[in-house]
């Protein structure tokens, strides 16, 4: 992308400071005109997130510009013959400290650039500075750009109220699978505690695919998350660093800046209420002109996948003629029609505008019933969508408020419910490094698993996808299947079960009759007990991939003489290398005690191992140390550092006394590389590239 700015024309400072901004939508003392230029600029290109420190060089400018988190460091010395090094350790060569004029860092969201023909040193603020300065940003912002109305400050008339009645509520609900469970342990906790609900880890449910009852296509998808090369942000400590600040207007020329080019509507959250609804569906047609695409269809008149190529030439003809929101809507439900899954609607619309080079000229604003949790509006956003109305989950919560359900306001309610959502977004935003919501959007960071080829072909394009299964047939029977129980007006809502086990609700591989029967198989030790847990397992509903798979029998039995004794198989096995920190020390030292008597192997874990359990069936064979790589605080070691470290390596206890600095470290070294090694606690501690003193 640098290299395509930079054969149109543009400047390198602009390029740079475009592509990875600083993060300056929340810096309290930004100067006005800057923020201003970075706000500009934003409309036109979402910033290329995630932990990264970039090196580069056009020939004439040599430049290092730092992510907005700074997470990766990049340091640089200058000596006094005008030698700059930039690194991300400063040591990476020998210089005198008498050579040295200056050191320094990129700093988070900074840019460092040399001008080898004019010989000049650009730093962050001489670049802003002269950005800033090119155009009056400030004004064409001032000028042209619309603030929706903030919620908090409409009045109470203004704010919206229920427009369903009970038996319309019921029907929406069991159309789109919404359940009891889900109203009361999702929605009522996000709608009065203005947070996600505190749950346990895991999911012992069966896989979407494999699952007997509807699910929501969301279901199918899961969530990426960033590796130890790629840190995650923490979104609580770090959160003035995100922004969910979304805007909607045409996209345009990026090398080419006018007042015109400010044209845009902002608003804080992807997560849109009632009112913010209402004011997008209200602007000028000149600059934002919307239209509503109804994405129920008729299946007697075609099928799902048809309904999706329909919906599609629909969006295309619409944006050509001008369209700039165009609203993928749900709402309007009638007997005999179905809906289109959402996450569908958005991913096919999202690829075929792509394709028809149309997607920056529009913006696609969804108005649904199946965004309820924050996983559900991450696949919408992830996939396409620039704003979400979840006018269900605000009809579910009103009647709640009405019922003395979540004693609040019914506008303290939807500002809590959007809080948690906004709260649920910057976590999963966070798992992937990604601090914007901009970067985010059309992100597909997901993995299906069991869709079909043909379904994700045609709205999921470019999604990673291993496993085939859930055709467009088997899910407009599911539509059909909830349609059915919709308009029935005797069949209540489902009390559910997806979260807890209930009877004849989901399946839940820990469900009482196995936990029992695992229970009484322990306390007994009968084999007939035993069998009957077995049984609750092997024959239970197919639920995980490996409930498809069977053992292939030989054709013909091995010899007993070829089989190899259990005792020399177990030497083979070790367990997990868990901290003790993510156990408790009985469960620790439980396995440690089981591999022992096995023969095989247990592991320390990076948080060490009580030296009391050294020569005793509690020890871990595989020990590790930490080596200080992930910013360990420098420690500098006390004597009776020392003399651990001798009487570890073989030294008598009283042996005391001093050792230099060199002959410690490598003490240590030899420490970090014998598997016999004892673990100090005291070692953790230590930086091993920080000089040593005694």
């Amino acid at each position: 992308m640098l290299d395509l700015f930079l054969s149109g024309g543009m400047d390198i400072f602009r390029a740079m400071r475009m592509l990875v901004p600083p993060a300056w939508q929340n810096h309290p003392d930004m100067d006005p005109d800057l923020r201003a230029f970075y706000d500009f600029n934003s409309k036109h290109m979402e910033p290329w997130d995630g932990p990264a420190g970039i090196v580069l060089s056009d020939g004439r400018y040599a430049a290092c510009n730092l992510d907005r988190n700074g997470l990766r460091p990049a340091r640089y010395v200058i000596t006094k013959d005008n030698l700059i090094t930039l690194a991300s350790e400063v040591g990476i060569w020998d210089y005198a400290p008498d050579e040295v004029a200056e050191k320094g860092r990129v700093g988070p969201g900074e840019l460092l650039v040399v001008d080898t023909q004019e010989g000049e040193l650009w730093h962050s603020d001489d670049i802003d500075n002269d950005l800033k300065s090119r155009h009056p940003y400030r004004e064409w912002m001032e000028n042209n750009v619309h603030k929706l109305t903030p919620f908090s400050a409409l009045t109470d008339d203004q704010v919206g109220e229920r427009s369903f009645d009970e038996t319309l509520l019921k029907t929406y609900q069991k159309q789109f699978a919404m359940t009891n469970e889900e109203t009361d342990q999702v929605l009522r906790v996000l709608g009065d505690m203005g947070q996600e609900a505190v749950g346990s880890m895991g999911d012992d449910t069966p896989m979407a695919v494999l699952s007997s009852k509807e699910r929501l296509v969301t279901d199918y998808f899961r969530q990426k998350f960033a590796q130890v090369t790629n840190p995650p942000i923490d979104p609580l400590r770090e959160k003035h660093v995100m922004s969910l600040a979304t805007s909607v207007g045409q996209e345009m020329n990026v090398f080419c800046e006018t007042d015109g080019h400010a044209y845009r509507v902002t608003f804080d959250s992807p997560v849109l209420l009632y009112s913010d609804m209402q004011q997008l569906l209200e602007l000028s047609d000149k600059h934002y002109r919307n239209t509503i695409l109804d994405i129920n269809y008729d299946p007697n008149e075609k099928d799902l996948k048809q309904a999706l190529l329909d919906l599609c030439d629909q969006a295309e003809s619409v944006v050509k003629e001008g369209t700039v929101l165009v609203v993928l809507s749900d709402r309007a439900l009638v007997k005999g029609k179905l809906p289109i899954p959402a996450a569908m609607a958005v991913g096919a619309v999202q690829t075929r505008l792509i394709d028809a080079n149309l997607r920056c000229d529009a913006n696609i604003i969804v108005e649904t019933a199946t965004a309820r949790d924050p996983h559900q509006f991450a696949v919408l956003m992830g996939f396409g969508a620039t704003a979400v109305y979840p006018y269900l989950a605000y009809e579910a919560l009103g009647k709640l408020v009405d019922d003395g359900a979540i004693d609040k306001s019914y506008r303290d309610v939807m500002q809590n419910y959007q809080y948690g959502i906004n709260k649920g977004l910057y976590k999963i935003m966070s798992k992937m490094g990604i601090s914007t919501i901009a970067s985010y959007r059309c992100s597909q960071l997901f993995e299906a698993v069991g869709l079909h080829t043909d379904v994700v072909d045609l709205c999921f394009k470019g999604v990673t996808t291993r496993i085939q299964g859930a055709s467009f047939d088997d899910f407009q029977q599911d539509l059909f299947n909830l349609s059915r129980k919709a308009w029935a007006k005797r069949k209540a809502v489902e009390h559910g079960g997806l979260l807890k086990y209930v009877h004849d609700g989901e399946y839940h591989a820990y469900n009482p009759d196995v936990v029992g029967t695992l229970q009484q198989a322990v306390k007994s030790g009968d084999a007939a007990d035993y069998k009957s847990y077995a049984k609750q397992v092997n024959d239970r509903p197919t639920a995980m991939l490996r409930d498809l798979m069977k053992l292939k029998k030989a054709d013909q039995a091995l010899p007993l003489e070829q089989i190899e004794p259990n005792t020399e198989l177990f030497k083979r096995f070790d367990s997990a290398a868990m901290s003790i920190g993510a156990l408790s020390p009985e469960a620790h030292e439980a396995l440690a005690m089981a591999m022992n008597k096995l023969g095989g192997y247990s592991n320390s874990g990076e948080g060490g191992e009580d030296p009391r359990r050294f020569g005793t069936n509690r020890n871990s064979r595989i020990k590790q140390i930490a080596s200080g790589r992930f910013g360990v605080t420098p420690h500098y070691l006390t004597n009776a550092d020392v003399l651990q470290i001798k009487v570890a390596q073989g030294a008598k206890p009283g042996e005391g006394g001093q050792l230099p600095g060199h002959k410690v470290t490598a003490e240590i070294a030899k420490l970090r590389h014998s598997v016999q090694g004892v673990t100090l606690i005291s070692l953790l501690r230590i930086t091993i590239s920080t000089p040593l003193k005694i």
